[in-house]
């Protein structure tokens, strides 16, 4: 974990280098291993540098664990690090050089193309990070690699010209920068690491190759000014969060995907349409969570996507394509079945009346935040034909003094009108949804057409008085959000029956989430524990969940380092990414019998975690889920898991008995070190059938050689 370090020279006299010796050292670029050393423990080199490489003499035992480690090994060329009054670097005696660290401070930066007479090949980890003034920066042709981190926090940075010499880029490259507005990917980069655009705000446009094969978690999440994209045909995945909370309207997927991750576009509000291919088997949990309340899957009739969006209550058009485009006033998308959504209006008129069609489609919704900030609106008509307006449609439209809403609008988003003028007024037909909704949000209403002029009369406080009597409607609308005092919690109206917990209110000792809620004089059962409800939350000591709670979401309880015990209930199924991730003090899960999936570094870093009991039902562990659970001794993995991810039990160094049940593993269905780091000389009991197969495989997936098997 020195994470400063960027290269090293081990002396001639050095026989042994040991076990994680430089684990977590991610700027480690350059290792220099001398003939003497014989003997290479585990981890020596984990997690080091994307472009990481050991030095050494041809045919020494360096090369040997370079090559059976798949580490870069370049024979005969020695490096010395340098300084000029720019950059640190390293040197190598065949030429090149990696930049290791800018100590400039210019706003505007050409990166030489050789230092001292050495071709610059390399931005390393972190080189640029949180260089704040830095606004634009051109990089050489020689270069080939972007490490990790390499620009990240330059919240000033504008633009950055990256050569076509460059085929990789690593995690959070470009993390947190703010200013960047556009960028272009090189044609031999294959893939958008994890976070590379993370928190890119400013960013409008990005252009990525062909050569991509796969987007990375959370790369482009919060990237909010991001409206459009283009993802080529040769992506065949998009990571967890890759487009949380991105101001998508539309987007297309390619046919090549296959998997669409947990979250990737959780919280695009303004995404109201996805055209999914038949090539797409997998869609994670809450992929499209929060998008726009008009949303839409459109696909091939009978496909996955039409299950999936059945499955999870999502409208589905088949065989439907779109279009975005534009006008004078308007941006949109425009539909093959004749309708239309405008996404956004960017006119300047005081007074507007949206027109029936456009281009000859029907125009049938208001878009999500289509009007929002709209200073200069003070009047506007909507046409017949809208069923639909949109979260925030409105929002802010501080001089928007009334509307008029026609009687084919059946639903409206949250905040649709929150920041209008104070007199607002809503007009439309006696008995429509929009009288329902203007009773339900306190609005002034008024049962007809509106007039020519808008209204100039005095605010009022009281309620609407051209309302017959009894017909308020205060059933709760689905997406609506409510505390509740008494269980400590901030819920959601999922459905007609049923809520989620979304946030906490509670800040230490015991939380009980009860089985029901009563919200407006309903009871709904509580159904689902949201992402990040309890997180970071360090003084909650132990957690009870109610009996109708089914899923446990992503970092649910990450980080509360106090928390001791947990009480899950029977109708648990799933176990979200990070659910319990450095809970520190835990020290006995036990799984009900219905919980199917364990996700990714779910219980990573629980290094009191004990006891651990796994129910039959279980199919799936996930990536790096008991990772470093050092306390760990036994664990028994049921007769129907069938995947168990990269780095499962990572470094569980007391893990000493391990029962697996299961006889339907194999090499694909489980990850890279799945088994690496556990106690040098566990047992592992299999099944008799399986002894020779599972010992070959688990060997393979980091366990060491002392293993017994049984």
């Amino acid at each position: 974990e020195c994470t400063n370090l960027t290269s090293i020279k081990i002396p001639s006299g050095v026989t042994s280098i040991g076990w994680g010796a430089f684990e977590g050292c991610r700027s480690l670029t350059n290792i220099e291993i001398p003939e003497s050393v014989t003997s290479i423990e585990a981890y020596a080199f984990d997690g080091c540098a994307l472009q990481f490489a050991i030095y050494g003499e041809e045919g020494s035992f360096a090369q040997e664990y370079a090559i059976e480690n798949n580490i870069k090994f370049v024979a005969g060329v020695t490096f010395e690090e340098g300084k000029t009054e720019e950059y640190e670097y390293i040197g190598f005696s065949d030429g090149s050089l990696y930049i290791t660290k800018y100590i400039g401070s210019a706003e505007e930066v050409i990166i030489p193309s050789a230092i001292e007479g050495k071709t610059v090949t390399v931005i390393a980890n972190f080189a640029f990070a949180g260089c704040d003034s830095l606004m634009t920066i051109e990089i050489p042709s020689g270069v080939t690699s972007i490490g990790r981190g390499a620009f990240c926090y330059c919240t000033g940075l504008t633009s950055i010209k990256i050569p076509s010499s460059v085929t990789s880029i690593g995690d959070s490259a470009f993390k947190e920068c703010k200013g960047l507005t556009s960028i272009k990917i090189p044609s031999g980069v294959t893939s958008i690491e994890d976070y590379a655009f993370h928190y890119c705000s400013s960013l409008t446009s990005i252009e990525i190759p062909e050569s991509v094969t796969s987007i990375g978690q959370g790369a482009f999440c919060y990237c909010t000014g991001l409206t459009s994209i283009e993802i080529p045909e040769s992506v065949t995945s998009i990571g967890d969060s890759a487009f949380h909370r991105c101001s998508l309207t539309s987007i297309k997927i390619p046919s090549g995907v296959m998997s669409i991750e947990d979250y990737a576009f959780e919280g695009c509000t303004s995404l109201t349409s996805i055209e999914i291919p038949e090539s797409v088997t997998s869609i994670g949990t809450y992929a499209f969570d929060g998008c726009a309340l008009q949303f839409a899957i459109y696909g091939e009739e009978s496909s996955f996507a039409q299950e999936y969006a059945i499955e999870n209550n999502i409208k589905f058009v088949a065989g439907v394509a779109f279009e975005e485009g534009k006008t004078e006033e308007y941006k949109y998308i425009g539909f093959s079945d004749g309708s239309l959504y405008i996404t956004k209006y960017i006119g300047s008129a005081e007074e507007v009346i949206i027109p029936s069609a456009i281009e000859g489609k029907t125009v049938t919704v208001i878009a999500n935040f289509a009007f929002a900030g709209c200073d200069s609106l003070m009047t506007i008509e909507i046409p017949s034909g809208v069923t639909s307006i949109g979260r925030d449609a409105f929002y802010g439209c501080r001089s928007l003094t009334s509307i008029e809403i026609p009687k084919s609008v059946t639903s409206i988003g949250t905040s649709a009108f929150y920041g209008c003028a104070s007199q607002f007024t809503i007009y439309g037909e006696e008995g429509s949804f929009a009288q329902q909704y203007a009773s339900q949000n306190n609005k002034k209403f008024v049962v007809g057409s509106m007039p020519e002029q808008p209204t100039t009369e005095e605010p009022t406080t009281e309620k609407p008085t051209t309302e017959k009597p009894g017909t308020t409607v205060s059933t709760p609308l689905v997406g609506e959000s409510f505390k509740d005092t008494k269980s400590k919690g901030q819920y959601k109206v999922t459905s007609k029956q049923a809520v989620s917990y979304i946030k906490t209110t509670a800040t230490s000792g015991k939380v009980t989430i009860p089985a029901t809620v009563t919200f407006k004089g309903k009871t709904f059962k509580v159904t689902a524990i949201n992402k990040g409800a309890f997180k970071d939350k360090t003084g909650i000591t132990a957690i009870t969940l109610g009996k109708n709670i089914t899923s446990i979401g992503n970092e649910a309880f990450s980080g509360c380092k106090k928390l001791k015990k947990v009480t899950l209930n029977a109708n648990l199924t799933k176990i979200g990414d990070k659910a319990f991730y450095n809970c520190k003090a835990l020290t006995e899960i036990k799984l009900g019998s219905k919980v199917t999936t364990i996700g990714k570094s779910a219980f990573a870093g629980c290094t009191k975690l004990k006891k651990v009991t796994l129910d039959a039902k279980l199919t799936t562990i996930g990536d790096t889920a008991f990772n470093k659970c050092t306390a760990l001794t036994s664990i028994t993995i049921p007769k129907n898991v069938k995947k168990i991810g990269k780095q499962a039990f990572y470094g569980c160094k007391k893990l000493k008995s391990i029962t697996i049940s299961t006889t339907k593993l194999k090499s694909s269905n489980v990850g890279s070190n799945a088994f690496k780091g556990i106690y040098s000389k566990a047992t592992i009991k299999v099944p008799k059938s399986k002894k020779v197969a599972y010992k070959k495989l688990i060997k393979s997936k980091g366990a060491g050689k002392n293993i017994k098997y049984k």
